[in-house]
């Protein structure tokens, strides 16, 4: 009896996948990119600010990607500040002294945010007090002829600070460089991506780390005023447990305060699949 010869089955029939499909690409560590969306972010929360906030936002409710500065993120004001005051004394000699005295309160200001940490209670405090001290130093040099701060006054007028556009070019160069740096470390070390079941951080040259969110409550904090200036809305965002132990904190979270309301949506996620009923028992979530 004859019997059909039996077909023996193809390579790509034997392993159960054709053989024309692409095999998948490697999984592969991007740094550019990264450090590209970090400057992109930088760029939109400094010029393009007012436009973003009337068009909106559009990005994946499932996934926030949020960038910790470096205190060396600040400088951006100063280099600023330096090439724009140099630009102007360059074409009108005449504003010499009044650049110098606003890159003076620049790096004031500078100084000030780096050294102390001024909340908007007491920063309202401090600004008060500075204001009954010049008040009362006007009162007692008008009324009683009494010179209290206004010798220091005609001191420093005295001094006319001029600026001079070649060195403050020079040090916004040199500034440039620590600025730059800044924001490797935050696409390398300060990036966080938020997704509704964990919080995915990594660190170049010591590997990721992730957390899972359950449990967890997430609370905003702008403890300094002036550094929530310079971050363009930033602060620090906390994780706490459900007894108010401070499990996870990150400083500095550029542009929180826009960012918080799609922030939120990300960390209620879980809460909402979680008060699914599973089997006839509801499970409680966690206030994300």
């Amino acid at each position: 009896m004859n019997t059909a010869p039996t077909s023996t089955p193809a390579p790509a029939q034997r392993f159960g996948h054709d053989l024309d499909q692409p095999e998948p690409p490697r999984q592969r560590r991007q740094f550019v990119r990264p450090a590209l969306k970090a400057v992109w972010q930088f760029v939109k929360y400094m010029v393009l600010l007012p436009v973003t906030l009337v068009r909106g936002r559009r990005s994946k409710l499932e996934e926030v990607t949020v960038y910790s500065a470096h205190p060396s993120f600040f400088l951006w004001m100063l280099i600023v500040i330096g090439f724009v005051t140099a630009a102007v004394v360059r074409h009108n000699p005449n504003a010499a002294s009044f650049c110098g005295w606003l890159y003076v309160w620049a790096l004031l200001y500078f100084l000030v945010t780096l050294l102390y940490d001024f909340s908007t209670r007491k920063l309202a405090l401090w600004a008060l007090i500075f204001a009954l001290i010049w008040i009362t130093s006007n009162y007692f040099e008008e009324v009683r002829h009494l010179l209290i701060l206004g010798p220091i006054f005609s001191y420093l007028r005295s001094l006319d600070p001029k600026l001079d556009p070649g060195t403050v070019t020079v040090l916004s160069w040199l500034l440039l460089l620590p600025w730059i740096g800044a924001l490797l470390h935050m696409a390398l070390n300060g990036r966080k991506r938020f997704t509704p079941n964990e919080i995915g951080e990594f660190h170049f040259g010591e590997g990721s780390e992730l957390t899972d969110r359950t449990g967890l409550r997430f609370r905003t904090r702008y403890r300094d005023v002036l550094e929530t200036i310079l971050t363009f809305g930033g602060g620090d965002l906390i994780a706490v447990d459900n007894h108010q132990n401070e499990i996870k904190r990150w400083d500095n979270i550029i542009g929180l305060f826009f960012f918080w309301n799609e922030l939120d949506r990300v960390l209620h996620q879980r809460a909402a699949v979680m008060d699914i009923p599973d089997a006839g028992t509801a499970q409680e979530a966690p206030v994300a």
